[in-house]
């Protein structure tokens, strides 16, 4: 209980952090004390050393035994040592305390000096004092190994008491080899004096340290006890209880008093501010609410308006809300059909359809859409699904649209048949020609056969009857491609040689070229592999580009050149016309394949050619691009894909129920992004517009797409791992001149100077991150314009 307030819980942490630092404090005292008394016993011992080893040299010197031996007994009388002697070289025996040495000089010599002998102990077991001590034991191995003079010390508590024990090696004299060859002339000074008085010492000064940390401590703890509760939890408390109050259901408008500038009085302004921001907030919310609650029943007013058949789909097919316009289709309330499996509602099979765009969707993330004609309403319908996203990321539903393009299907199909119509007339001088030359020698030969006599032989007419037989053949193949032309005929894909198709187009219109002076100038790959393409549709798509070609070159009243080329390039066929006409301005060369866009006069063109002319393409997957070269004239660049016969067995079913990745526009879009969900954005916004989208994560991919595909835009982001966006730029600058002004840099960053100074000095179109979708089309729309 006495920690749960913030008042205790600082003093308790205050008052241990008193503690400790009183107990350290002491702790070092104590340690200081300690060592400068160990000091000073240091020094005395070594005071006391010089005489000792002076008298042993002496002794040595003089060879004498008695000065050494009788200091050593006067100084062991002396109060305050412990012990003092000298231990042998052999680290067990205490010099003095026998005769062994005396009686080896003895046989040596054959006498001694009778002072040797004088008050000289005799001891038959000699052992030196403390030498069985783990402490003197290393002491003692460290001297015999290192053979060095010096001194050591250490503290003996063996005994029960502390003892300072001092240590000294003897030096050895030449002299002493006199009387101590046996053993060595080397020995130790043991110097031994007790601690038991400087430990009572510190012990008492500890406790008179403690006694005064714990008074200062107490204290202290009272001072900080009244300042906390003064100038922290004091004022915190009359903030809470005003906090309380107000949480309890109290006046709002109550504020807490700031007493001092400090960080409470900080805290309780920022209280402040914070009820004044809630008061607004409040006002606010009332006003978003009603806001939502209008804008809720709006969105219910239009998705309700919609006439096209609006639903979503969760991941097990079930339909979570529709709007009226479907349940209409089923005489029912929208109500009625929540909860029921959308493929056994929609569609004659109770099965999911392999090609359902809501399948494709919850397994790719991204739009899809798809023509079908099961459903069980009559008609076909154009279905499109878009998916829903959970926080997760991940696809949970999908919203579901479908629009009846029945008569949309109908009109289609009537204004390609009508457009093929149109392109008779066309061929018509050039088919009356290659008519009439055969007919003529059809007439010829026969009116030469009328005119012979009749006693003629069949072998003398045969040559005559076989030209008139092959002229026949040539009469009805021209009919019968003018028929097959004309003809409406469902789309049917085939393996062909674009190059055939190219050669038997230019048969319809050689009579008519020839008579404006216009050549034909071939140059086709004869490696060039075949595909799968609709025959007829292929040739529609050529005959309305030399027509076009045609008119614009008639219209400089000069001899003109349509140069026709095929290629294999980056695994697609390439096919070129190049003519030598006016070309084409470029504020309108974006509008080309508009449908009814037309620049001759009235009567003289639908301006439908080129907008079927470019569906046809974008159904085979290809590309069709109108430039302006700057050697004049105009030229039409087509990209198809190369479909062997057993890849379009595979994809035929997709082709027929619309082909979902199939886009109107044609235009082909490389968005170069490092982020996935940035990428799917974009590709499924640029997706609903009509354009083909290709996507890549980093710089270096975008230039490996660039090689194998052409495209008509880029839109990259700034900043990528790898290679950047502003080196991706200049690298297409670089290798793809034709892309250098379609490049849309994003970046959510032009704060940066490099950035900055990459936009200014490029002067390229850029779009800043969050941006609204429209900004980005409209922003496409513009550079591809341009």
């Amino acid at each position: 209980m006495f920690l749960k307030s913030l008042h205790s819980k600082i003093l308790f942490l205050t008052v241990c952090l008193l503690v400790v630092g009183v107990g350290i404090a002491i702790y070092f005292l104590v340690k200081h004390e300690e060592k400068e008394h160990l000091e000073e016993k240091l020094r005395s011992s070594r005071f006391m050393a010089h005489p000792i080893l002076n008298a042993i040299y002496i002794d040595m010197q003089e060879e004498r035994a008695d000065m050494a031996r009788n200091l050593i007994a006067s100084l062991n009388k002396v109060q305050g040592i412990d012990g003092l002697y000298i231990v042998r070289a052999n680290g067990k025996e205490e010099a003095f305390k026998d005769l062994k040495t005396i009686n080896d000089v003895k046989r040596q010599f054959g006498g001694v000096r009778p002072e040797w002998l004088s008050n000289h102990a005799d001891e038959p077991e000699n052992t030196a004092r403390h030498v069985d001590t783990p402490d003197f034991r290393k002491a003692y191995d460290a001297y015999m190994q290192n053979r060095a003079d010096g001194e050591m010390y250490y503290i003996d508590r063996t005994g029960g008491r502390p003892v300072f024990t001092y240590l000294y090696a003897i030096s050895k004299l030449a002299v002493c080899n006199k009387c101590h060859a046996a053993e060595g002339a080397r020995g130790i000074l043991v110097i031994r004096t007790p601690l038991a008085d400087l430990y009572q010492y510190l012990a008492k000064k500890r406790t008179e340290w403690i006694v005064s940390g714990i008074l200062s401590i107490g204290v202290g703890a009272i001072l900080l006890s009244f300042l906390i509760k003064r100038s922290i939890t004091g004022p915190i408390k009359e903030n809470v209880d005003v906090i309380k109050r107000i949480t309890e259901g109290g006046n709002i408008s109550e504020r807490v008093k700031v007493a001092k500038e400090d960080e409470v009085g900080y805290l309780a302004k920022a209280f402040n501010d914070m009820l004044d921001t809630l008061e607004r907030r409040a006002e606010e919310n009332k006003k978003l609410f009603d806001l939502i609650t209008k804008s809720k029943e709006e969105w219910v007013a239009t998705f309700d308006a919609i006439q096209d058949l609006i639903s979503i789909h969760d991941k097990d097919y079930r339909i979570l809300k529709v709007n009226k316009a479907l349940a209409r289709k089923f005489n029912l309330e929208p109500e009625g059909l929540i909860g029921k499996s959308c493929h056994d509602l929609f569609y004659c099979k109770s099965n999911p359809h392999l090609l359902c765009p809501h399948t494709r969707t919850l397994s790719s993330g991204v739009a899809n859409t798809a023509e079908v004609d099961d459903m069980v309403f009559e008609g076909s319908y154009s279905i499109t699904t878009f998916p829903v996203f959970n926080a997760k990321g991940e696809v949970w539903a999908s919203v579901h649209i479908a629009r009846d393009i029945t008569q949309e299907k109908l009109l289609r199909a009537q204004l390609l048949h009508s457009e093929k119509l149109s392109s008779v007339g066309k061929l018509v001088a050039g088919i009356a020609h290659e008519l009439n030359n055969p007919l003529m020698g059809i007439m010829g030969f026969s009116q030469i056969l009328m005119d012979m006599p009749g006693d003629k032989k069949v072998s003398d007419i045969k040559e005559k009857l076989n030209k008139i037989y092959h002229e026949s053949l040539r009469t009805a193949k021209i009919v019968q491609n003018l028929l097959t032309f004309a003809r409406t005929k469902k789309t049917e894909r085939e393996f062909q040689s674009i190059n055939d198709i190219i050669k038997h187009t230019i048969e319809f219109r050689e009579y008519s070229l020839r008579a404006n002076n216009i050549k034909v100038v071939l140059d086709l790959d004869q490696r060039l592999p075949k595909t799968m393409v609709d025959l007829f549709q292929m040739q529609q798509v050529f005959i309305n580009i030399i027509n076009n070609a045609e008119d614009a070159m008639v219209s400089r009243k000069a001899p003109g050149t349509l140069e026709i080329k095929t290629r294999k390039l980056r695994g697609r066929i390439e096919i070129t016309f190049k003519d030598t006409g006016p070309g084409i301005p470029k504020e309108i060369i974006n509008k080309v394949f508009d449908p009814f866009f037309t620049t001759k006069d009235v009567g003289k063109g639908t301006g439908l050619g080129l907008s079927i002319t470019h569906g046809i393409i974008i159904e085979h997957g290809g590309t069709i691009d109108m430039i302006s070269p700057e050697s004049g004239g105009a030229m039409v660049v087509i990209e198809l894909p190369i479909v062997e016969k057993e890849q379009w067995a595979t994809v035929k079913k997709a082709v027929e129920s619309g082909a979902a990745g199939v886009q109107p526009s044609g235009k082909s879009v490389l968005i170069a992004d490092d982020e996935l969900s940035i990428r799917e954005a974009l590709h499924d916004i640029l997706a609903r517009e009509g354009y083909r989208v290709e996507t890549v994560s980093d710089g270096k991919e975008a230039l490996n797409s660039l090689e194998k595909n052409r495209f008509s835009l880029i839109i990259t982001d700034v900043k990528m791992p790898g290679m950047s966006g502003m080196e991706l730029y200049d690298a297409v600058s670089n290798r793809h001149a034709y892309l250098r002004d379609k490049i849309i840099i994003l970046t959510g960053d032009v704060f940066s100077q490099d950035i900055k100074d990459f936009i200014s000095k490029r002067k390229c179109p850029f779009i800043l991150k969050p941006f609204e979708p429209k900004e980005l089309t409209d922003l496409v729309k513009q550079v591809l314009s341009s």
